[in-house]
């Protein structure tokens, strides 16, 4: 691939998985690929990147054919992350990966006898994108065990302020224990919402939450803390407040006035 190009896309994972599909389709190599919000002065050669779902799902597909199926979860983690210009680095990971296969997956492949093993330079990039999904992994573990609800009329709402963009793994943990129940999850970092009801869930922009007011007080999520010490087999505190405020500060923030933290 010889030819060069500069890429916009709206910021998507899909969008970004249409940009590695244009350029195996047109045989070109990006030099830059820029999200919508915020790019620079562009000359002639820059190409908007349309999002289509059918084009995004082949090439999704094909990390788990010509990778392995671990290629899915470890490019998607790793590009819901703060890394700094993620989308060229995880194109050259992919481009590295179709030539490779399951040797960008791990460091303990790098070795077997009979088969191309990345030099220095590739496993420096091949690192860079396991740190990467492993820091996206171990923010969704830790938030999961140690978030804050508060239950309104009809809906529970809390507010995080994450370093990656983590909604998606939370969405689908708290799917699974809060089923039946309104949920929504406010992403002040990034400007997003995980929003649930019975009938399904979506993780989309917000910028801003007005809270409804409190419907009852008493009746607050401020437990869900204790499964996290559960787990780490841990003796809960016989102070809640002490717990609650030796959790991780970027777990509380303030929303027009209403403190989202421990009072």
């Amino acid at each position: 691939m010889a030819n060069q190009a500069e890429y916009i896309y709206d910021g998507t994972f899909e969008g970004f998985l249409c940009c590695i599909y244009e350029s195996l389709l047109h045989q070109e190599i990006p030099q830059h690929i820029y999200v919508e919000e915020g790019i620079p002065l562009l000359g002639e050669t820059s190409t908007w990147i349309t999002t289509d779902w059918e084009r995004a799902q082949k090439v999704y597909v094909s990390f788990s054919r010509k990778i392995g199926i671990q290629a899915q979860d470890m490019i998607r983690d790793a590009f819901l992350t703060h890394m700094i210009d993620k989308e060229l680095i995880l194109y050259r990971y992919i481009l590295m990966g179709y030539r490779l296969g399951r040797q960008v997956l791990s460091q303990e492949e790098w070795d077997e006898p009979g088969i191309l093993s990345p030099n220095p330079s590739q496993r420096k990039l091949i690192l860079r994108v396991m740190k990467a999904a492993e820091s996206y992994r171990a923010e969704v573990k830790n938030t999961q065990g140690q978030i804050r609800f508060r239950s309104y009329k009809d809906v529970m709402i809390s507010c995080i302020t994450p370093r990656n963009l983590i909604l998606p793994g939370l969405t689908t943990f708290f799917e699974k224990r809060f089923g039946k129940e309104n949920f929504l999850v406010y992403d002040k970092t990034h400007k997003m919402a995980a929003v649930h009801r019975e009938e399904g869930s979506m993780v989309t922009s917000m910028q801003s939450v007005n809270l409804p007011v409190l419907y009852d007080e008493k009746n607050v999520y401020e437990n869900l803390w204790c499964s996290w010490y559960d787990k780490m087999h841990i003796e809960i505190p016989s102070n809640p407040h002490y717990a609650l405020n030796e959790m991780r500060t970027p777990l509380w923030c303030e929303i027009n006035g209403y403190s989202m933290g421990p009072s």
